[in-house]
């Protein structure tokens, strides 16, 4: 029995590491005013950020339906094999209940829906490394210790331009995000227990990137050999000159560097880049 492993359009994954896992993205739904796309599939990043600079409409964004797990459920489980659902925290969207009531909709089927508690290329990461030991033909069982090794080991640093996006979606507060605003300082967020918390706050964007990169090394120290992700949102000149900085430290086995789609991307804005990283198991 072969085990078939399913994320949301959150986890940022680019479409060629997607394709060559055979990894199945159930896209969430991105809307501007009246308009509607499905994130990654009629909305690429780059498209996302043009026309975001391009209106004053604040995007918004919905979890995709039951309905939509289920046909794939029903699509990969057709042949009695299991299914591994990953997706992003339940604290920051309702793509994970609309999993597990598929899920529940189907009894007889071998449906395992987890709860990443992370988002973007942290979940990302996590799926691909799942996908990578199924395709190896790993059982469930090995391929679950695989997920919960890197959702325990994963490090989340990241920078946002403005917390402006992060309050008018509800994710933080309004007085935390006037307070940012108002002494010109850039915050560095991480994720925790599924939600948005600070770390720290720097004054200008180059002695933030600096900041994360030292907070990074006290996650996991430079004699560590790791791997992971820098995600950028329409920053992808900082993001390669991070990646540089990173390898003068770093022995790196994997760094994958990619922007955010057009969910993530409503609720930080232009201007982020963040770090996920974890030791290398191998």
């Amino acid at each position: 029995m072969a085990v078939k492993i399913v994320t949301d359009s959150t986890a940022d994954l680019p479409k060629e590491i997607v394709e060559e896992l055979g990894i199945r993205v159930v896209p969430l739904n991105v809307h501007f005013g009246e308009e509607v796309f499905l994130d990654w599939v009629e909305l690429t990043p780059e498209g996302f950020f043009e026309k975001l600079a391009g209106t004053d409409l604040l995007p918004r964004t919905s979890q995709p339906s039951p309905g939509d797990f289920q046909k794939v459920y029903e699509e990969l489980g057709s042949g009695g094999d299991a299914i591994v659902s990953v997706h992003i925290s339940q604290v920051l969207s309702g793509t994970y209940q609309s999993a597990t009531m598929a899920r529940d909709l189907l009894e007889g089927m071998d449906i395992t829906v987890i709860d990443s508690k992370v988002a973007s290329m942290a979940l990302g990461l996590t799926v691909m490394e799942a996908a990578r030991a199924a395709k190896a033909g790993k059982s469930k069982e090995e391929i679950l210790e695989i997920i919960d090794f890197y959702m325990q080991e994963t490090r989340v640093l990241f920078m946002v331009d403005t917390l402006e996006y992060l309050e008018k979606n509800g994710r933080i507060g309004k007085a935390q995000a006037l307070l940012g605003g108002l002494l010109k300082m850039k915050p560095i967020l991480s994720l925790k227990d599924g939600g948005i918390i600070p770390v720290e706050k720097a004054r200008g964007s180059k002695k933030a990137l600096q900041t994360i990169v030292e907070r990074l090394q006290e996650m996991l120290p430079p004699d560590r050999k790791v791997k992971g992700t820098i995600v950028h949102g329409n920053a992808l000149a900082t993001a390669e000159a991070l990646a540089e900085d990173l390898k003068k430290t770093y022995d790196l086995s994997e760094l994958i560097i990619t922007s955010v789609g057009a969910v993530i991307g409503c609720h930080t804005g232009p201007g982020l880049v963040g770090l996920l990283f974890f030791p290398d198991k191998e």
